[in-house]
């Protein structure tokens, strides 16, 4: 086997145009993209300016006013009706989000002005605007109504944008979708929580956020040097699977057969090369980020060994990759699969496993796909290493990359051919 190991390093190590592809490539694209985009990562807002008109078709005195004169009208004990009157007064949604929108933390992102409709709409149209937030007649009665008595739909915001594409409409977007499903979700604990908990005078407070990290957040360079590294190391089972090909075409594979090798034996070398392989291209990667980019440090024993480990378990798993691919690729005496693999697989798997961005807020069940993929799995591992938690967090995404491995080793010896074929 050791001769079908050193063979696949110097085909290798002789293809500069493969040597630039898997190592090159990706330490050029990690040091553009964490560079680039530093900024909205770490949480850079300095450069984002969202002009926001308000029109209020509701007046909330009149609304609160509303309110509490259906509560006189309910016969509720006086208790209760007072509780409800003091929560109307303290929790109507128009305060509250105005609270939101002129929080120290959004004044200076978001600016807010009162207009009415007319003005708005036309600073929307001549583009000194980038959205007008309209609350219509009766929109707090309604909403207190939803809120603190469980009765209709409640209030409907209205949200014009000039453009709907822009990063300032997905951030206000965001900010007013939140707002509305916290408000939702306080009321529906309000609501189960009985009378009680609906008259709080004070919002009422759901959990809350703890941060478990030793260290700090994870910065772009740091995000990019690991999504571009599990990216570009699937490329090696391609590369691998191809070689094999073309030793197919070439006779070299027959006569090695023809020697009285194993065909596994071949198999196994191809593993065991393309893992080794990979392993030596993550390693040079991670290294060159940290001397170049400065982005992990150079003299922590215990954080470089945590980043091998994962490595280790990734590159066997490319490895088992590359075995399925070479099985395939002889099987069929075609290297459509392998370029498949490489020119759509790859990306797919990229896209979905968090490679070019973070994930938060895609669908569950492109999240749930991610996670088990090879390179998915071994970037929550990485990021998890280097936010500073411990070795039974890597427990789940090694057991997926396992669990990928061990199917793609069993399936690469079940479609090996175990004889030769000729060749046209």
């Amino acid at each position: 086997m050791k001769p079908f190991l050193i063979k696949d390093f110097k085909i290798l190590l002789r293809d500069r145009s493969e040597l630039v592809a898997l190592l090159l490539m990706p330490f050029i694209i990690m040091g553009i993209l964490g560079t680039a985009l530093s900024g909205v990562m770490e949480g850079d807002t300095s450069s984002i300016e969202i002009e926001l008109a308000v029109v209020e078709n509701d007046v909330p005195e009149e609304g609160i006013t509303a309110f509490q004169t259906q509560l006189e009208n309910r016969g509720l004990p006086p208790e209760s009706e007072a509780e409800l009157a003091e929560a109307s007064t303290a929790v109507h949604p128009v305060g509250l989000l105005h609270e939101m929108l002129e929080s120290p933390e959004l004044a200076d992102m978001v600016h807010v002005e009162t207009m009415n409709q007319e003005e708005a709409e036309a600073a929307l149209q001549e583009g000194d605007l980038d959205a007008v937030l309209t609350f219509p007649e009766q929109f707090t009665e309604d909403t207190l109504n939803a809120m603190l008595l469980n009765e209709g739909s409640g209030g409907d915001m209205e949200l014009l944008v000039s453009d709907q594409s822009s990063i300032n409409t997905t951030i206000l977007e965001d900010l007013i979708t939140g707002f509305t499903n916290n408000l939702n979700t306080e009321s529906a604990i309000a609501a189960a929580g009985g009378e009680q908990a609906a008259a709080s005078s004070a919002p009422i407070e759901v959990g809350g956020t703890e941060t478990v990290s030793q260290n700090e957040p994870v910065g772009a360079m740091q995000y990019y040097t690991v999504g571009m590294a599990v990216m570009f190391v699937l490329y090696v089972a391609g590369t691998i699977a191809a070689k094999a090909f073309v030793e197919k075409q070439q006779q070299v594979y027959n006569r090695i057969i023809l020697s009285g090798a194993n065909p596994w034996k071949y198999l196994a070398g191809k593993m065991i090369s393309t893992g080794l392989i990979a392993f030596a291209q993550l390693t040079i990667l991670f290294m060159l980020s940290a001397l170049v980019f400065q982005t992990f440090e150079m003299t922590s024993f215990s954080f470089w060994t945590g980043m091998l480990a994962i490595s280790a378990v990734l590159a066997a798993c490319v490895g088992c990759l590359g075995g399925l691919l070479t099985s395939l690729s002889i099987r069929t005496e075609s290297d459509t699969i392998s370029s498949i693999f490489t020119g759509v697989l790859v990306t797919l798997f990229a896209f979905a496993g968090g490679s070019f961005f973070p994930l938060d807020g895609m669908p569950d069940f492109i999240t749930a796909f991610g996670s088990w993929t090879p390179n998915g799995a071994a970037m929550n591992a990485y990021l998890r290493w280097m936010q500073g938690f411990g070795w039974t967090e890597l427990a789940w995404p090694f057991t997926q990359i396992g669990i990928v491995s061990l199917a793609a080793a069993i399936l690469s010896f079940l479609l090996f051919p175990k004889r030769r074929s000729v060749s046209s």
